[in-house]
């Protein structure tokens, strides 16, 4: 066992000043997943067909330093980039080029670092401080991969504060350091705060970016509740604050949830649009039997034809689809159609929902489903509808290795657009 962990760590410390015999030890837990990935997706107005595979190896470690001191570090390896792909960037569904540039063997392996941050503990108090995930709700109203500080006070009633640095100067892209000259034509060096787009000489305003919140988790009897704040500013003309609750309760075979966010600031000072944001999710199930488990969920977000709708601040690096989540790994990748709550993305809100079901056919084999329906709030920006049916099924082909199947039809009524999409693999944890 440590022989192999001697070479993972070989692996994935390459080039790091700790030396590898000092982790080759009890002290580094590794985990990780193994997935191969087929998807087909099938575009009726557009007469477009797209089938591919691709694949992902994750290795995750912890190194224990001392009590209360470890470090974690997460990489992805041939994330991305689809079989037989050798293109050096693409974006995703639709475009031809998938790969986004982290490496196919035919040009050279590259590896993604999304986690590495160090975790110190002292009675109470936690610390994170590197690269690292910041979630919040039960819908994700706070979804980011950064890097920042993060502290966890555990008491009786659990509280979360966090600090994110978006961008670092620079956004638009310019030199920070230009060589100008002076009166009487000698050259120097100048330092140039966040030069501007369209001129990088014109710097010196303040483009810092930052994301912040507080959480705190009182929990009510049965009742686990969330309260949470967190805002966004990007140093010029974005100034969003989110104000949000949630709460989860548990009645014998039914499980409640619901969430409230809200949404207010500015979307861009300089033009006069404000950000809004109001939604609401509903979520009730029951265990019918051992077997059988039943729920609805009810999806409100109000629109508007002026300013700009919020269902997020960050990058939305975790995802969330309930729209065709049903039990699978797939539900969250490439056939995803994200979040419900501005489902035509023109600020025109949802009133929706679904019903789904889990059944539990045998200890190896799960079957899901889900059907839905969803409609603007904003029918002044537009008439769209959505129904959208989702079918999933995971079987345990060994321990710790499931082959996972999902089937799915969105039928967007305004566009005249059916798709059906379709995705299965082989997720192999260790």
């Amino acid at each position: 066992m440590k022989l192999i962990k001697a070479l993972v760590a070989l692996l994935v410390v390459a080039g790091l000043v700790v030396p590898a015999v000092a982790i080759a030890e009890d002290r580094l837990s590794l985990s990780g997943e193994m997935r191969v990935r087929a998807f087909h997706v099938d575009v009726d107005s557009a007469d477009n067909t797209e089938t591919w595979a691709n694949q992902r190896l994750r290795i995750a470690g912890k190194i224990a330093v001392a009590e209360g001191v470890s470090v974690t570090f997460r990489t992805d390896i041939t994330e991305g980039t689809d079989w037989g792909d050798s293109s050096s960037f693409g974006s995703g569904f639709g475009n031809p080029e998938r790969s986004n540039g982290f490496g196919h063997a035919r040009g050279g392996s590259q590896q993604q670092w999304d986690r590495a941050h160090l975790d110190i503990t002292k009675g109470i108090f936690s610390l994170r401080a590197g690269q690292q995930y910041v979630g919040t709700g039960g819908v994700w109203a706070v979804d980011t991969q950064d890097s920042g500080l993060r502290v966890d006070v555990k008491t009786s009633v659990p509280v979360t504060a966090y600090f994110i640095v978006d961008n670092n100067n620079a956004e638009a892209g310019g030199a920070d350091f230009i060589l100008d000259t002076d009166e009487d034509s000698d050259t120097y060096l100048e330092w140039i705060e966040n030069p501007d787009a369209s001129d990088n000489t014109s710097g010196k305003s303040t483009n810092d970016a930052y994301l912040w919140g507080v959480t705190v988790a009182p929990k009510f009897g049965e009742a686990s509740t969330k309260f949470f704040y967190a805002g966004y500013d990007d140093g010029r003309e974005k100034n969003v604050t989110l104000l949000g609750a949630s709460a989860n309760m548990a009645l014998g075979p039914v499980n409640l949830f619901g969430e409230f966010d809200y949404f207010t600031g500015d979307a861009n000072d300089a033009a006069g649009v404000d950000a809004f944001g109001t939604q609401l999710m509903l979520d009730g199930s029951m265990a019918a039997t051992d077997m059988i488990t039943v729920g609805a969920q009810f999806f409100y977000a109000e629109g508007d034809d002026e300013d700009q709708q919020y269902v997020l601040l960050g990058n939305g690096f975790n995802g969330w689809d309930p729209i065709n989540d049903v039990g699978t790994s797939l539900s969250n990748e490439e056939i995803s159609f994200n979040r419900p709550f501005d489902f035509t993305g023109e600020s025109a809100g949802v009133i929706g929902g679904n019903i789904y079901g889990s059944f539990k056919l045998s200890d190896a084999l799960t079957l899901g489903a889900k059907a839905g329906y969803y409609g603007v709030e904003e029918d002044a920006i537009t008439d769209e509808e959505l129904t959208a049916l989702a079918g999933g099924l995971v079987y345990s082909v060994a321990e710790n290795t499931t082959f996972q199947l999902q089937l799915q039809y969105w039928d967007l009524d305004e566009a005249d657009d059916d798709v059906f999409a379709a995705g299965s693999g082989i997720f192999v944890k260790f």
